[in-house]
Parts: structure tokens; C-alpha cells; sequence
């Protein structure tokens, strides 16, 4: 049983999907989640047999409940959905969520970011000998204000795989800033030494978006001489989306479903490995900001405890 709670691929869905997993009352019961929960009635809470039971029947019973209510809704919706023209045009959707300190409240932040977010699309796409016209907007949410744009897989893929290294950089610079901190809970009177970390901090951060910037040019074959202005915009996206990151912005991408349908090397299933690259990417990342999420928590209670 562990291993199946534990094997269910949560960190493949999206972050809505999730969401509305977890409103069904099925992600809770599943995944990391699940497993810890499992852990704690067989193992860790010492409960008598039929008590472990009990809990356990409550579980499935939750597991049940919410794959009802979703093959209820899934009935309830058949015929009154359809392919979105994202889907048709075999693009993947791109939702970036403006929270954090990369929030959008007036004017001046949605200026701001909408020209971040047009230095990161055309760096991105001139990387693929495309134009930024090639990363449409297909629909905005409301609340935590999410933008909805359309790519081609390459350009997503791009994209992701700037995020993914963001999210390793990100967890670099915290194990420094922990030691720093670490060293001001000791108070030690060298307060250079700390000072001299967080300073290390900041250049593992430069390193990294330089380390990013060249792996990206050779794998998109863009040369340095040739491809001048490539290589200045293609920097420049890498800075911003990292920095987006970092400012607390999410992105999160919505990847097709393979079709069925036979097909030959050129046709549907020639951009069936670029979906599977970004579905391992995407599941990386999750992962990833799970770890840092744990990193951050365990950083504030130990500030909290002083």
C-alpha cells in the first residue's frame, strides 16, 4: 500500500491541478502526504490494531469519496468541453502567477512586470529564431493576477529549464545565507565572517546565471560573435525570469495529452519527446520547490525560536 501511496506522480500535475485534487479530498491522501500519514498510523503513533484500522478505512474512504465526485464532474462535463486552440495548434500553455513581491497591484507594478515579461519572451524566442509575437496571451485570471500565454514546446521548454535552474540556484543561495545565519545565532564577534557569506551568496547567484546563460547558447547552437544580439537578449530573459523567481512569481505549465493516434516520425509524435522533456522538467521543479518551501520553514522557526 505504502508503495503505491508513495508512487502516485503528484509532482506531474499542475499546480490548478493540484489545487482541485486537493478540494476533492484525493491529494491529501497521496504522495508524500499520503505516505507520511500511512507512516504515522502503522508505525510511528503506536495504535492498537483496530484503531489502525479505523484509520486506514477512513483514508480509502476519503480516496473513494473524492473519485466519485470527480467521475461525477467528468460525466457531468462530457460534450461541453473542447480542445482549446492552444491544444489544437500542439503549443503548451505557460501560467504565470504574479504573487509574492511580484505582485501586480496598480499601474506602475503592472508596467513593470509586463515589460519583464516582454524582455523574457523575446529573449527566449529570438534564442529560437522566433518573435516575441510567437508567445501569445490566451486568457487572465483574477485574484492573484495569473497570465495565460501559448507557445510553441520549444520556447516552453526553454523557459522551463531557466526555471528548473533557478529553482537549484535558489537552493544554493539558501544553504549560504543558512551558514550565515548560523554564524549570527552563535554571535560570534566576526561579524565579517558573515558578512563575507552572504557576500558568497550573492556571487554563487551571479556564477549561476552566467553557468545558465552558457549552457543555453550551446545547446541552442547561438555563438557568441555571430549571434550578438541573441546572446544580449537571451541574458537578459535568464536575469529577469530568475529574478521573477526569486521576487516570488510562479510560472507553471500546462502540457498537452499525447494523442493516441498513430503517427510517423514527422507528423504527431515528432514533438512527443519535447513533451516529455518539459512533463520531466516540470516534475523536477516541483520537487525542487517542495525541498526549498522545507528549507524556508525550517529557517523561520529557527528564527522564531531566538
Amino acid at each position: 500500500m505504502l508503495k503505491t501511496i508513495k508512487g502516485v506522480p503528484l509532482s506531474q500535475l499542475t499546480k490548478e491541478q493540484l489545487l482541485f485534487l486537493h478540494k476533492l479530498g484525493i491529494a491529501q491522501s497521496l504522495g508524500s502526504d499520503g505516505t507520511t500519514f500511512v507512516e504515522g498510523v502503522l508505525y510511528k503513533n503506536a495504535l492498537d490494531i483496530a484503531t489502525a484500522a479505523q484509520k486506514i478505512q477512513e483514508i480509502l474512504n476519503k480516496l473513494n469519496q473524492g473519485i466519485q465526485k470527480s467521475n461525477q464532474i467528468k460525466t457531468g462535463l462530457n460534450g461541453c468541453v473542447s480542445l482549446e486552440d492552444y491544444e489544437e495548434a500542439d503549443e503548451i500553455m505557460i501560467r504565470v502567477t504574479f504573487s509574492g513581491d511580484a505582485s501586480m497591484s496598480n499601474v506602475t507594478d503592472f508596467k513593470k512586470w509586463g515589460n519583464t515579461w516582454h524582455e523574457i519572451g523575446r529573449g527566449i524566442a529570438m534564442a529560437h529564431n522566433a518573435s516575441p509575437e510567437e508567445i501569445k496571451i490566451v486568457g487572465a485570471t483574477k485574484g492573484s493576477v495569473i497570465l495565460e500565454l501559448a507557445t510553441n514546446p520549444a520556447i516552453a521548454t526553454t523557459a522551463g529549464a531557466i526555471i528548473l535552474f533557478a529553482f537549484k540556484l535558489a537552493e544554493k543561495v539558501l544553504d549560504i545565507k543558512k551558514k550565515a545565519e548560523e554564524i549570527r545565532n552563535l554571535k560570534l564577534k566576526n561579524k565579517k565572517l558573515s558578512t563575507e557569506i552572504k557576500k558568497a551568496a550573492e556571487e554563487e547567484k551571479k556564477a549561476g546565471i552566467e553557468k545558465i546563460c552558457d549552457t543555453l547558447k550551446v545547446e541552442l547552437k547561438i555563438g557568441q560573435d555571430s549571434d550578438g544580439d541573441k546572446v544580449t537578449a537571451l541574458n537578459k530573459a535568464v536575469k529577469d525570469l530568475i529574478d521573477f523567481v526569486e521576487f516570488g512569481g510562479e510560472v507553471d505549465f500546462v502540457v498537452p495529452e499525447d494523442s493516441d493516434e498513430e503517427g510517423d516520425d514527422e507528423g504527431e509524435n515528432a514533438i512527443k519527446p519535447e513533451y516529455e522533456k518539459l512533463r520531466t522538467t516540470i516534475q523536477e521543479i516541483r520537487l525542487l520547490e517542495t525541498k526549498l518551501k522545507l528549507l524556508e520553514s525550517g529557517m523561520e522557526e529557527e528564527s522564531d525560536a531566538e
